[in-house]
């Protein structure tokens, strides 16, 4: 059954940012006017003196600390006063009809949906990743391009950008806050199926992710961003019963190691050890400490 008339003014859309003002501008000019847009600021370091330069309003919200993506954005979707909200990375753009279409498709499959564009790297290839780290589905099993021709139901939500009826992601308990970063849009999936609710993709709609983020991650990047991806994993599987054996994890993470070291790929030695790492780290719902 169709729903009623939407238009961007019954959207807010959700920023979360650290460290993000050489991207946050391109973004919130991606925005259609009308739209309500909050930004919400985990203690950037660099402050928020970008706001002044961003092209329109903005309603910011200071954290006072690094709270993490997904207790940022629960915050966000709190003060909102919209029937829905988009989370929106700052370094994410969308296409000048892309929140037009995401509401047709609202229109189209009723509450509660979620509903994500289609994105698009910088290098113009389509990211997906149709399950979760629990439920993942092998490349050479995920739909190809041709075999697109509209929207199509996924079990993954992609966190960089998607739609939801607010009272629908409140009610469904939104974010998990014990996750600091990285795969809390796995969470969130594996609840959305559980409670029925569909994760669509829209084709017509798109997003460009990743827009002004050209420098390659240093390799201290690199083990931070893989430390918190496993401590997080570990996270996600203990609380839906499907955690891994630590040791055996161990022994082919130090094997993949010591493969990366043979053949001088230090990058993989930076992925490989920063998991490593991370599976030693204690669950205790927030970032790792400093190494």
């Amino acid at each position: 059954m169709d729903q009623p008339e939407t238009s961007s003014a019954d959207v807010c859309v959700v920023l979360v940012t650290y460290n993000s003002a050489a991207v946050i501008g391109r973004a919130v000019a991606s925005i259609p006017a009308a739209a309500e847009v909050i930004v919400v600021d985990n203690a950037s370091p660099e402050g928020t003196a970008w706001r002044g330069a961003l092209p329109h309003a903005v309603t910011l919200i200071e954290m006072g600390r690094n709270a993490g993506f997904g207790t940022a954005c629960n915050a966000g979707a709190r003060a909102a006063r919209t029937r829905y909200v988009l989370f929106l990375n700052p370094d994410a753009v969308l296409a000048p009809d892309a929140l037009d279409r995401l509401l047709e498709a609202a229109r189209r499959y009723g509450d509660p949906a979620i509903l994500m564009p289609a994105m698009v790297a910088e290098n113009g290839r389509l990211m997906r990743k149709e399950g979760t780290i629990l439920e993942p589905v092998a490349r050479r099993n995920r739909l190809k391009t041709f075999e697109i021709a509209g929207d199509y139901c996924t079990r993954f939500v992609h966190g960089a950008a998607f739609l939801m009826a607010r009272d629908a992601f409140l009610a469904l308990g939104g974010f998990d806050e014990a996750i600091f970063l990285y795969h809390e849009d796995d969470d969130l999936a594996v609840r959305a199926l559980a409670a029925r609710i569909p994760i669509i993709t829209v084709s017509a709609a798109r997003v460009s992710h990743g827009v002004g983020r050209s420098s390659t991650p240093s390799l201290k990047q690199t083990f931070a961003i893989n430390r918190f991806k496993q401590q997080s994993e570990r996270y996600v599987r203990r609380k839906h019963g499907m955690a891994r054996p630590k040791a055996l994890s161990a022994l082919r993470l130090a094997g993949g190691c010591l493969m990366a070291l043979a053949t001088l790929d230090f990058h993989r030695v930076a992925i490989r050890a920063g998991k490593l790492r991370g599976l030693f780290d204690p669950l205790t719902g927030g970032p790792p400490p400093a190494r």
